[in-house]
């Protein structure tokens, strides 16, 4: 049998999504494959140097509660640093870069963890998630997480021989100099493949065309067949009462951007104009505390707030389940809205990728650029109230869609058991 390498074990983020998708992904292959047997390099690694010798292990299930058990004063410190951080270049940012940080792996002078492992491995499997998509720092250099990706992928392939799969991910980075990277190293690759079909037509453009779409995998997520709220959730959401679901966007702030509208006053509008629609609204905190803006909105309409403080995504699923409606620009939690059926109303992110989910749906529903949300807060409210009254029809497509997507999705991992049995 073969050795696999799986990069891109992104459990411990701090991130609904992350968790979510890695988690389901990880678990689909372990039904088939013993996953004791799979080497893993995790989130920290996409962030910062690994060690010689890798990163002290830590229980997976000790990394859920502690993230759950983190305050939001915590996770606001931990933002407050990646606006400030000292970025340590350790994978090139351009491809004129690529062979001499090549020779520096293979020497031993730097990334000696990912050379050992890789060494050792037949299968590079890298789960690409959402490090491929728009962020470049005040200094002009690309976002790491999707440089550690992209090297990696290429030095294993060329200076290895490794069969090299990128898979689950999307690409849209923003950046002339990532876009000469991705020319460069994606027709070296085995197998790519990508989430969406916007993120296709991009490479198509480059003229790459080794590349496949398959649905992200969290399409395969199979929910918890029996769920009851727990005491804390109940204090957050009145589950006898109807409610909105409303979330935030990587589009509104991050390390490289921000959007230049008063996210307090606008965002406080909209909700005070849903809360007329339907008096309850719950705010799904993409930020877990992190936004000060976020927190303010919160405190400021009294809104029900959930958190990976008080809900893990098995959880999440559930309350989108019961939602009227999600209203939100965070990809992954929308996924999980509209596997339990529950309408979407989205509006943009840190790349196409929300924009891309409703033509992976063909949903006909108005979609908002995150820039111009301001001015089109009257159309999403008649947009909401529209889809809430036509609920039962949306539910009944949203499922037919999701059926097929989740049976495209599930060809992330049947590569690799093709691949392992070998």
């Amino acid at each position: 049998m073969k050795k696999i390498l799986f990069i891109g074990d992104l459990r411990s983020a701090n991130n609904y999504g992350a968790i979510a998708t890695t988690d389901t992904l990880i678990n689909s292959i372990c039904a088939k494959i013993d996953c004791n047997s799979i080497k893993f390099i995790g989130y920290k690694s996409l962030r910062l140097p690994t060690p010689p010798n890798g990163w002290k292990k830590t229980n997976q299930i000790s990394i859920k509660n502690k993230l759950r058990d983190l305050s939001p004063s915590f996770i606001k410190r931990i933002w407050a640093k990646k606006d400030h951080y000292k970025r340590i270049d350790f994978v090139p940012f351009l491809f004129s870069q690529y062979e001499s940080y090549a020779k520096s792996m293979v020497g031993g002078d730097i990334m000696q963890y990912e050379k050992k492992m890789i060494e050792n491995s037949d299968i590079i499997y890298i789960n690409g998630e959402g490090n491929i998509v728009n962020g470049t720092d005040r200094y002009g250099k690309y976002r790491i997480g999707g440089l550690y990706i992209l090297f990696v992928a290429w030095v294993a392939k060329v200076k290895f021989s490794k069969t090299v799969c990128l898979v689950n991910h999307t690409v849209d980075p923003a950046n002339m100099d990532v876009w000469e990277i991705i020319n460069n190293v994606y027709p070296q690759l085995d197998y790519v493949y990508v989430r969406e079909r916007l993120s296709v037509a991009k490479l198509h453009e480059q003229g790459i065309f080794n590349i496949k779409f398959v649905p992200d995998a969290l399409f395969s997520y199979t929910p918890q067949k029996e769920w009851k709220p727990s005491k804390q959730l109940s204090k957050v959401i009145d589950f006898t009462r109807p409610y909105i679901c409303i979330g935030d966007s990587s589009g509104i702030k991050n390390v490289y951007n921000k959007v230049k509208w008063d996210v307090v006053d606008v965002m406080s509008e909209l909700i005070s104009k849903l809360k007329k629609v339907i008096p309850q609204v719950i705010f799904i905190d993409g930020y877990n505390g992190g936004n000060e803006d976020v927190n303010q909105i919160i405190k400021k309409l009294d809104l029900g707030c959930i958190r990976l403080q008080n809900t893990t995504y098995h959880d999440l699923y559930q309350i989108l389940k019961e939602a009227s409606i999600f209203i939100s620009g965070r990809w992954h939690a929308s996924i999980l809205a509209v596997l339990s059926g529950t309408p979407i109303l989205l509006w943009g992110s840190d790349s196409h990728k929300t924009r891309s989910l409703y033509e992976l749906l063909n949903y006909s529903y108005p979609f908002f650029e995150v820039n111009t949300l301001p001015i089109h807060i009257d159309e999403i409210i008649s947009s909401s109230i529209e889809i809430i009254n036509n609920k039962e029809r949306i539910n009944k497509e949203l499922l037919e869609h999701v059926k097929v997507l989740a049976d495209l999705s599930k060809e992330n991992t049947e590569l690799l058991f093709e691949l392992y049995e070998k």
